[in-house]
């Protein structure tokens, strides 16, 4: 919650790290769930399988836009801000996962892209949050 001093401005911080680490610990359960929900849908349609990888990608998408929402929620203002940072922190930490179970040279072409798309659906997401 955001405090209003005397004179009519903002005594809150501007960023809180705390609401950012939420954000990335809110993306990380979100992809877990989804990362779940897959493998079901994986377990009774077998076909799906073809389609692992962009079902992964998308569910890693919806996780850093709604870890985005919660960052921009708590923070309660500079919600894209927090978004932003929350998204680019779930893309980088999961990227060091992977790569440290799964090492595969080809990842690091990726990583740029994926970053980026993170990152800017964190900031869709914290702006969106901090704003309802």
């Amino acid at each position: 919650m955001v405090k209003a001093s005397p004179a009519g401005r903002s005594t809150a911080p501007i960023f809180s790290p705390g609401a950012v680490l939420r954000g990335a610990l809110v993306s990380f359960l979100t992809y877990l769930v989804l990362a779940l929900v897959v493998a079901t849908l994986i377990y009774f349609w077998g076909d799906l399988e073809l389609q692992l990888a962009s079902l992964t990608y998308g569910a890693g998408l919806v996780a850093a836009l709604s870890g985005g929402f919660v960052a921009g929620r708590h923070a309660g203002h500079t919600g894209w801000l927090h978004g932003l940072v929350g998204g680019a922190l779930f893309v980088v930490l999961s990227y060091y996962i992977a790569v440290f179970l799964w090492p595969v040279p080809a990842a690091a072409g990726i990583f740029g892209r994926r970053l980026l798309l993170g990152a800017a659906l964190g900031l869709a997401g914290g702006a969106v949050g901090a704003n309802l």
